[in-house]
């Protein structure tokens, strides 16, 4: 009679199992997709301009990358970031196509109110797998009345006044740069895409973390992070002379 019971039980659990399919009885470990340190020990508020397009290709949408890089910033404690539609509308006021110099960038600092202003360039474009973008990006600082910039100024270089924003002293800018091409055929770049991945790209899915190679969008989520990182990592070097930035939370990342 035990032998029958037994019997039964495995009947009835192995109907469950069956039942349930790829169903996880227990449940999997989420990982926090990994986030950037702000380099800064304070608050800072910073707009993204439209990215210029030089790739040769027409297909790219320059504003929507810019919103992927605001995105990016966005998961940043520390750093607060104004839409791009507020930075487009600022831009359409003052009869401004494009952040061209370091005069436009500082008349549209001053029109937004920020700390600081980042603007790129799409260099390259290529939405067939592999996936291919190349962009250079740079970081502007708006100087505050009184003396020293919204950003730092301890390692900046005096470079004159700008007559058209009176209290504001222009010095050297950009005062960061990041660049690269990301060609996902690259080891290193799938290395970095896959990192990327883990947190954001569901394990289940029939994709995966590959759905970023078939996905143009959010591959350029992926190239928007790597920029940021660069971008992060010049800043904690000139700002700390090489000092490792400190994880913000445990899905932190050091830019290096």
């Amino acid at each position: 009679m035990t032998s029958k019971k037994a019997m039964l039980s495995l009947a009835v659990w192995t109907l469950v199992v069956t039942t349930l399919g790829g169903c996880d009885l227990f449940p999997k470990r989420i990982e926090q997709p990994r986030q950037y340190a702000s380099p800064y020990p304070a608050p800072k508020l910073w707009a993204v301009a439209p990215f210029r397009n030089e790739s040769g290709t027409s297909i790219v949408d320059p504003a929507r990358f810019a919103d992927h890089v605001t995105q990016q910033i966005q998961q940043t404690p520390g750093i607060t970031i104004v839409p791009v539609n507020r930075v487009i509308a600022a831009m359409d006021a003052m009869d401004m196509t494009a952040v061209t110099s370091l005069d436009t960038a500082m008349k549209l600092m001053g029109a937004l109110q920020v700390d600081g202003l980042l603007v790129g360039t799409i260099t390259a474009w290529d939405p067939y797998e592999p996936p291919k973008i190349g962009a250079i990006m740079q970081l502007y600082a708006r100087q505050l009345p009184g003396g020293g910039t919204a950003l730092d100024s301890r390692q900046l270089t005096l470079a004159g006044t700008d007559p058209a924003l009176p209290g504001l002293t222009a010095y050297r800018q950009p005062i960061a740069t990041a660049s690269g091409h990301f060609d996902a055929a690259n080891g290193a770049v799938l290395q970095r895409l896959t990192n990327y991945a883990r947190g954001r790209a569901p394990d289940d899915s029939a994709a995966g973390w590959r759905r970023y190679l078939i996905n143009m969008d959010l591959y350029s989520e992926f190239v928007s992070h790597e920029l940021m990182r660069r971008l992060f990592a010049a800043e904690w070097e000139r700002l700390h002379a090489g000092v490792k930035p400190e994880s913000a939370n445990t899905g932190s990342d050091r830019p290096n």
